[in-house]
């Protein structure tokens, strides 16, 4: 999957004073030039403070919204072309699993039904075989074959995750997103979920977007992690590099507060300075020109082109060469 300066923005609607002025509405600045590649079988990691377009760009992904400028290429087809559109393999082979998993599953239906309502939708089962497919999909998760008897409340945190897991799987997809898989559910939970992701993704031979807060979770998960600030990507590399050496002034930042469990790293923190802009009025220039400490008269002026830096992933900074 191939994404190219992709391009999102919210209108707020024109208040009173905005019609008597004969001003347009607002926008919301959600995405602004976002591009990246998706390989195949790799975790590629999202990380960036909140707000910052994560989940949007996940929905993107997916087709619950839709850029204004841009294109997302999938085995080489826009997405979002009007052919593109009325095909719906593309709904099957992308799959989401979202944050809270009880928002996302049916209370009235039990988790038979709402596994067996996604092998009906993309007619994935004949009627006969469908029982049998929700108990080797059960078994996929490591939930008991009961499960199939019960609704959603009747479940915990990590056991409901487990559920949308299995959705995700029944119409056998390439890829998939996770929003904020685990965020909702205690540290154990999420070990065992993540680790059963993993699993899955290597039997399976997943591609998965994982979008996180977690900074230890995404650098374990994750082959490759794209940094987004503002609505745009200012570093993208290999995990364990950008981990260890980041090279851009915002992920240098991100990455020193996350706390560390080696009693050897004596590290600081990096604070920054001011509030993170809202996306209702991008800086000019660099977005993070504001709370950068090396910020010069060009950061104000220009933004940063995304370009590849010496076998250590692509970095947007004008200054990456003499701060590193």
């Amino acid at each position: 999957m191939t994404i190219e300066n992709l391009g999102l923005e919210f209108p707020l609607g024109r208040t009173l004073y905005d019609v008597v002025q004969r001003r347009p509405g607002r926008v919301v600045n959600a995405l602004n030039g976002v591009s990246l590649q998706l390989n195949k079988g790799e975790t590629l990691g999202v990380v960036g403070e909140s707000g910052c377009g994560k989940s949007t760009l996940a929905r993107c992904i997916v087709r619950l919204y839709e850029p204004q400028h841009g294109q997302i290429h999938y085995h080489g087809q826009d997405i979002f072309e009007a052919e593109a559109k009325k095909d719906r393999s593309y709904n099957r082979r992308v799959q989401m699993m979202f944050q809270d998993p009880y928002s996302s599953l049916n209370p009235r239906m039990t988790t038979g039904q709402i596994l067996s309502e996604a092998l009906r939708v993309h007619d994935m089962r004949p009627a006969n075989e469908i029982p049998a497919r929700v108990a080797e999909l059960l078994d996929l998760v490591r939930l008991p074959q009961d499960a199939a008897d019960k609704l959603p409340h009747e479940f915990s945190g990590g056991q409901r995750q487990r559920i949308a897991i299995a959705r995700s799987l029944a119409v056998e997809p390439e890829v998939l997103i996770a929003d904020e898989l685990v965020s909702a559910l205690d540290v154990s939970v999420q070990a065992q979920v993540v680790n059963l992701l993993l699993e899955l993704q290597e039997r399976l031979n997943l591609t998965i977007l994982f979008v996180a807060h977690d900074l230890r979770l995404v650098r374990h998960v994750s082959n490759r992690v794209a940094v987004i600030y503002l609505g745009r990507i200012v570093e993208i590399g290999d995990s364990e590099t950008l981990f260890s050496r980041p090279s851009h002034p915002y992920s240098q930042a991100l990455l020193s507060a996350a706390p560390s469990l080696d009693p050897d790293d004596k590290g600081k923190a990096i604070r920054l300075e001011g509030e993170l802009p809202s996306p209702l009025n991008v800086p000019s220039g660099c977005p993070f020109h504001v709370r950068c400490r090396h910020a010069t008269e060009l950061c104000k002026r220009e933004v940063p082109a995304l370009l590849p830096r010496d076998g250590r992933g692509e970095v947007a900074c004008h200054h990456v060469e003499e701060l590193n």
